[in-house]
């Protein structure tokens, strides 16, 4: 058998003026378990008048401080839920905005042109990563020079062909296109770095 507790409580007000004063009853519950039952079952007293509920431990002053502490609990508690998912969210913002950060860092720079084949190896060639006779084979008979055919060996078996197809046979290379990102890697080019090379092609 559980102690009894508050389970229900009602107060009747009266309007400004009235003769008749408020009243308030309370309803006890308790979980018994009867003779032979294996499971507690819930009672309910009768509705107590304020003598009644004072004399079974339940004075007026006990029940509200009861109520209170039930009603800032539940205060307490939506309190925390609110900050908790206030958290969450900042937190999802911030990984947002994060992301967002690198995307834009990763991005090609604005602005820059497609550039011609000859724009694109001249321009290799002039900052030291292939050999002048490289860039003038790449242009004239779509042979790649060797460290781009390196690179483009180090890609996937399956991404191979297409590279060397785009190398050899394009005539004018986009700085978004993704395989520039791939290939600018493997010749030791950063983002920075493949901007600035854009840069410097589109201005020959």
């Amino acid at each position: 058998m559980s102690e009894p507790f508050l389970y229900e409580f009602l107060y009747r007000g009266r309007p400004a003026g009235s003769a008749e004063a408020p009243a308030w009853h309370v309803v006890l519950g308790q979980h018994v378990t009867p003779p032979g039952a294996s499971a507690a079952q819930f009672v309910a007293s009768a509705a107590l008048t304020p003598a009644q509920a004072e004399a079974a431990g339940f004075p007026l002053a006990a029940v509200l401080a009861g109520i209170d502490a039930a009603a800032l609990a539940g205060r307490d508690a939506a309190v925390a839920e609110a900050e908790a998912a206030r958290e969450e969210r900042d937190a999802a913002v911030a990984e947002r905005d994060d992301l967002a950060a690198q995307l834009a860092a990763r991005a090609p720079a604005a602005g820059l042109p497609a550039v011609s084949d000859r724009q694109f190896f001249q321009a290799l060639a002039e900052g030291g990563a292939i050999d002048p006779g490289e860039a003038l084979a790449a242009v004239m008979t779509g042979t790649l020079p060797a460290r781009i055919e390196v690179a483009v060996a180090a890609l996937p078996s399956a991404e191979q062909f297409a590279a060397r197809m785009l190398l050899s046979g394009a005539t004018a290379f986009e700085r978004g296109h993704p395989m520039v990102a791939q290939l600018g890697a493997a010749l030791g080019y950063d983002d920075k770095a493949l901007d600035a090379l854009w840069a410097a092609a589109a201005a020959l």
